[in-house]
């Protein structure tokens, strides 16, 4: 690599660390830069390859430590440099096909690949947080979450504050974790089109209206359902959140099944605004996104909208026009 490329990487991973930290510091608007954190890394990578991207992220955990301490850096590597590695190797891995084109990792595979991670990742979690609690595991989330809604919603009724922490409880991993997915998406999606419009990018933008998942990517929720439903305890509950985080592919492709169906409304547009406004406030709303993309996966309900069967991959998927493989 040039010297200019190591020191852009370097450069890009250190704003990532100091992005990740802005809300200890108590910067206004902090948590916004946390949610963005990975985003500089992602841009390094869609720009300069695999070997960038690893610079920063490496980059990233030396800044965050020597800004904080050991467990910072690691917090930072867990959650931040880790994740935008790994999705990044996943994206720009490519191979030649057979007429001699280049064909990429799809969204589909690269994003069911992230949820397993982030599944592992929180069951790791899980069994270590286990290992330093007295009771069992949603217990201690049930308390740690009692403490702090007492502290914001202090004369809130105790009855009902039971009833909404309880619930919380039940599933507080399981969306942390699919909220963790959906805003890497968020930060890779903007990378692209930042490298883009840059006309810096490595890989063509993938076709994400015409996402697929692999078909192995059912396999890990059935599985983990069904574990729910057999084991008691904290098997239960650590097998309960990983549904909902594996779950997380499929509320994309739901989505993009969604988006394929309204393309030809007039006012598709004022109609996907209303539905999302439904998702933020409504559960189940989300819920019925995912149902949708399960369906999808089993039964392919969005070939009855296409003109087209053949629509898994649009050219610029299939090769680049840049020449570049994703490779250094």
């Amino acid at each position: 690599m040039q010297q200019k490329n190591i020191l852009m990487a370097v450069g890009g991973g250190s704003l990532s660390a100091v992005a990740s930290l802005a809300f200890l510091s108590g910067v206004p608007g902090g948590l916004l830069f946390v949610y963005f954190a990975m985003l500089p890394i992602f841009m390094v990578a869609f720009s300069m390859g695999t070997t960038a991207v690893s610079i920063a992220a490496l980059s990233g955990i030396v800044i965050a430590g020597t800004l904080g301490d050991s467990v910072t850096a690691a917090a930072y590597g867990a959650f931040h440099a880790l994740p935008a590695w790994f999705i990044s190797r996943q994206s720009l891995a490519s191979y030649q096909t057979q007429d001699g084109s280049i064909a990429w990792r799809t969204p589909g595979a690269v994003l069911s690949s992230l949820s397993v991670l982030c599944a592992v990742m929180m069951i790791f979690g899980a069994l270590l947080f286990s290992n330093i609690t007295t009771m069992g595991i949603e217990q201690g989330i049930n308390t740690i979450l009692r403490e702090a809604f007492a502290q914001v919603i202090p004369n809130m009724d105790n009855e009902e504050l039971a009833q909404m922490i309880g619930t919380m409880a039940s599933i507080f991993p399981g969306v942390m974790g699919g909220s963790w997915v959906i805003m890497i998406v968020i930060n890779t999606v903007l990378a692209q089109s930042f490298v883009v419009r840059m006309d810096k990018n490595i890989r063509p933008t993938p076709s994400y209206l015409n996402m697929d998942l692999p078909q192995w990517a059912a396999w890990p929720l059935v599985i983990s359902a069904a574990a729910s439903l057999i084991l008691s305890g904290d098997a239960n509950y650590i097998a309960q959140n990983s549904a909902i985080i594996l779950a997380t592919p499929f509320f994309f492709l739901g989505l993009s099944v969604i988006h394929w169906a309204v393309r030809r409304i007039s006012f598709s547009v004022a109609l996907l605004s209303f539905f999302y406004l439904i998702m933020i406030m409504s559960g189940w709303a989300i819920l019925l996104v995912a149902g949708i993309g399960m369906i999808e996966q089993w039964a392919g309900i969005r070939s009855r909208f296409s003109d087209n069967s053949n629509t898994n991959l649009t050219p610029t998927e299939k090769s680049d026009p840049k020449g570049h493989d994703g490779q250094e």
